[in-house]
């Protein structure tokens, strides 16, 4: 009898602390129902301060800033970037001169939490890197995803999109972005359209239905203890 209610009470708390946990996983390809393109910050080539303010389709205030310090630089695709995004797209560079070390990494915070959000990224530098985004809920680590990719002159939408989402809710509230392995400083790169979930984006049951499944169990532990007490 014991056994059967410690069993009952034990499976009872996994299923809610699973539902009370974040699950974050990868994501590669472009979605979402929210987006911030960096052309609202200027045309190509304007200077961009740290921090500095944007603001998605949707209303959701962005703060961003870089860990270097400096500024970074708006630019475009086939005007004064040539990589792997598509022409036109226009591109938050993380520096200001291909001479002077970036100023990398790109920190942006949120002022409503989100389920999904990313971006494709290039490194400045041609070659192979590595490239790492980090979900945060407040000061609260929540997951870290990295990607490969290679940065080259192509100007064919083949930059890869890292992306990021909470199976859980919308709790993301600032990513980190960055390079964890480049040919050429890994400070230097850059990101173009950020795009953004604001709804539930995976299947985690709801914690009051765990609640009701708890308490069913328990009901059935209630019974066993009658029966086996007969």
């Amino acid at each position: 009898m014991k056994k059967t209610l410690v069993l009952v009470f034990t499976l009872a708390l996994a299923l809610v602390t699973t539902a009370m946990a974040d699950t974050l996983v990868g994501v590669t390809t472009r979605t979402g129902n929210d987006s911030a393109d960096w052309s609202q910050l200027g045309s190509p080539g304007t200077l961009v301060s740290s921090p500095f303010n944007a603001t998605t389709v949707g209303g959701i205030g962005i703060t961003g800033s870089f860990a270097g310090g400096g500024n970074g630089t708006v630019m475009q695709e086939g005007n004064n970037w040539f990589g792997n995004f598509a022409i036109n797209d226009f591109v938050l560079w993380t520096n200001t001169d291909p001479n002077l070390p970036g100023q990398g990494p790109l920190t942006l915070a949120l002022s409503k939490g989100v389920s999904q959000i990313g971006a494709q990224i290039q490194a400045d530098f041609y070659g192979a890197f590595t490239a790492q985004i980090q979900a945060f809920s407040g000061n609260t680590l929540l997951g870290t995803f990295s990607e490969s990719g290679n940065s080259t002159s192509d100007e064919d939408n083949s930059a890869i999109y890292l992306g990021i989402k909470d199976l859980s809710g919308a709790n993301i509230t600032s990513i980190v972005i960055s390079l964890t392995d480049c040919a050429q400083n890994c400070t230097d790169f850059g990101i173009n359209q950020l795009s953004l979930s604001t709804g539930q984006v995976g299947q985690v049951p709801e914690p009051g239905s765990l609640m009701l499944l708890g308490s069913g169990l328990l009901g059935l532990g209630g019974f066993a203890r009658r029966r086996f007490s007969k």
